[in-house]
């Protein structure tokens, strides 16, 4: 499997909040994305913690000879939802801090994927050339999207909600998380990312320059540029894999 992972600290951001990771354990991968809150000194160490012990989880996990990937994918982000809390209860400066997760296990056989907040997963697929060719995996866990599931709003009108940005789960913010979990048929690339993307680059751009660049490494770099170019008003991190 072929991986290309970006992050950037945007144009208006002061600090990189964002942690990004693409792990190889023989044949298997693991990716995640990590979107931290709580402000300078706070969301990029909530971001950072809740990576290292979701990678160390996983590793353990899989160098024992687990395959049981949606198991393990839960006791390590329910460990690293531990691991951020224990550190803001540790500092004062960070009480409240906590971090969106998206994360994958990835073999030849089949993906797995995580999520808490609102950093994404999408299902890419380069043959078609129409809308659906880009597919949401993960459902968020923000304000708007229950305001979407209930019918009050639409997904369009959710983009310029001015509660847009109020999640309802996060790493670290509460005693317990409820994780969402997929298993999906990715069709030829799997994108993980911040919604630093999103937020700046429509669906159907994402769709447009994956299909149209020429290698994923050159796709993630113009993901990036797009967002910058669009504002950059937060963070952006994108890991494209070639599955």
């Amino acid at each position: 499997m072929h991986v290309s992972a970006h992050t950037d600290i945007g144009q208006q951001k002061q600090t990189n909040e964002d942690a990004v990771v693409t792990a190889q354990f023989d044949e298997v991968s693991l990716l995640v994305v990590a979107d931290g809150m709580g402000g300078h000194a706070a969301g990029d160490v909530a971001s950072e913690e809740a990576t290292t012990e979701l990678e160390a989880r996983v590793s353990a996990a899989l160098t024992d000879g687990r395959t049981d990937y949606e198991s393990i994918l839960e006791e390590a982000i329910e460990s690293a939802n531990e691991r951020v809390q224990e550190h803001a209860e540790a500092d004062a400066s960070r009480s409240g801090m906590g971090t969106t997760v998206v994360a994958a296990i990835v073999d030849d056989e089949q993906i797995v994927i995580g999520n808490v907040g609102d950093s994404r997963a999408y299902d890419v697929d380069s043959e078609v050339d129409v809308d659906d060719a880009l597919t949401q995996i993960t459902v968020d866990h923000s304000f708007v999207q229950e305001l979407i599931s209930e019918g009050e709003i639409t997904p369009e009108e959710a983009t310029t909600h001015p509660q847009r940005h109020v999640l309802t789960q996060a790493l670290g913010t509460d005693g317990e998380v409820d994780p969402d979990f997929f298993s999906p048929v990715v069709k030829d690339y799997l994108l993980l990312c911040s919604d630093g993307l999103t937020e700046e680059v429509s669906e159907e751009t994402i769709r447009e320059v994956i299909n149209d660049a020429s290698g994923i490494e050159t796709a993630t770099d113009e993901l990036v540029q797009k967002a910058n170019e669009n504002g950059g008003s937060d963070n952006i991190s994108v890991i494209l894999a070639d599955v």
